[in-house]
């Protein structure tokens, strides 16, 4: 089969990445060594490289932001369009591209994120698939953020897509659950999680934390996005007590705290990396804190619970799906500072006690029988061959 995938944050050398590209990269690469094709349409690159091959994948970075719809942006009365009129053209571009494409070589199924294309909504020449990562409105929406004329707008063409689409899928019963309260529909969803290779994971060791020497070491990464809850982990850091100053190590990879944080002399700032540095992060990292203010299902649960690390989240939107329980990972109270803190010195007792171990390879197991990559692709080709 022919799979063409359309997610403006696939990992390619320049551009926004984000977790719905890098599950499009894992589900790519699996389906081509199952000796099937895969296109992909993304988001621009910095070069402006209209094609590159990432191994036997065939990638079109040809998604960005319209002009046009930036000057309209900042004309009275009509800048209610602007978000409107990007989504459109970029959409004309993308199904002109997927004609392209399809004449080159038969194209058997499209799955889009979330809004996709309008264009092939209407035509219906494509057979497509929604899949729920969380549209700019749905965040905004459930993040206390402001929304405007123009995000209403966009959204209500994305319902008619998903409303049209011949299979919805979604990593978590939450989103589900979102999206169809916004459109008021019952959907045809069926709910997959992330997929993860799980083949191939480090056996999980006891930490030999040595007093005065060793480093307990925390990963927040994330893009660059207040939604992510860094300045709320930020807050969480202050309260905790100080006696564990001097014992842990926290590094931020891909947000940049709006607060001054100089005065926190154990946080370092990293910019965004490329998946394979983040990898090398994890393995290294004791534990991992997801503190999103609002979330679909992040791939880093997925990845710091593959990894045998002690998590600490957010219980907010599919998060807790993935983690499960309490035997797998620490939920902590959404926005809530507190909360948070106590979570955070939960999980650095835990380690410090030497009592990290059953948390550790319950969260692995946990992913390994919800999450592996080939049971994944078995049940999605189940769906999309009915």
């Amino acid at each position: 089969m022919h799979f063409c995938f359309v997610e403006i944050g696939y990992p390619r050398p320049s551009g926004v990445i984000g977790g719905a590209g890098t599950y499009v990269h894992h589900y790519s690469r699996q389906l081509v060594k199952m000796n099937h094709e895969v296109t992909v349409i993304c988001g621009k690159m910095d070069n402006n490289v209209s094609s590159f091959n990432d191994g036997d994948i065939l990638v079109y970075p040809i998604i960005g932001p319209e002009k046009i719809s930036y000057y309209i942006g900042k004309i009275p009365i009509i800048r209610v369009f602007s978000k409107t009129i990007n989504y459109l053209i970029n959409g004309l571009k993308i199904y002109s591209l997927l004609n392209k494409i399809n004449s080159i070589k038969k194209i058997d199924v499209i799955e889009y994120s979330e809004g996709g294309d309008f264009w092939n909504s209407i035509t219906k020449k494509f057979r497509y698939i929604s899949h729920l990562h969380g549209s700019s409105y749905t965040f905004k929406q459930n993040s206390g953020k402001k929304i405007c004329s123009a995000d209403i707008l966009e959204r209500k063409l994305e319902h008619y897509f998903i409303k049209n689409a011949g299979l919805v899928l979604s990593p978590c019963k939450a989103m589900v659950k979102i999206v169809e309260t916004e459109m008021k529909v019952k959907l045809n969803a069926q709910v997959i999680p992330y997929p993860m290779d799980v083949k191939h994971l480090d056996k999980i060791t006891k930490r030999k934390f040595v007093p005065n020497s060793s480093k307990i070491h925390i990963l927040f990464a994330s893009r660059n996005d207040s939604v992510k809850g860094g300045e709320l982990l930020v807050d969480s850091l202050r309260i905790i007590s100080s006696k564990f100053h001097l014992s842990i190590k926290v590094d931020f990879f891909g947000y940049s705290p709006i607060q001054n944080t100089s005065d926190l002399n154990y946080i370092q700032i990293h910019d965004f990396v490329p998946e394979n540095e983040l990898n090398l992060a994890y393995k290294k990292a004791d534990i991992c804190v997801i503190p999103s203010i609002f979330d679909n299902s992040p791939y880093t649960v997925y990845e710091a619970m593959v990894n045998g690390k002690i998590v600490v989240a957010s219980s907010v939107g599919g998060i807790p799906e993935v983690i499960g329980d309490s035997s797998n990972g620490l939920l902590f109270t959404n926005s809530n500072v507190m909360d948070l803190a106590n979570k955070l010195t939960d999980a650095i007792e835990l380690i410090l006690s030497g009592n990290d171990m059953v948390l550790r390879k319950n969260a692995q197991k946990r992913i390994i029988n919800i999450a592996s990559i080939q049971n994944n692709i078995k049940n999605r080709l189940k769906f999309i061959k009915q």
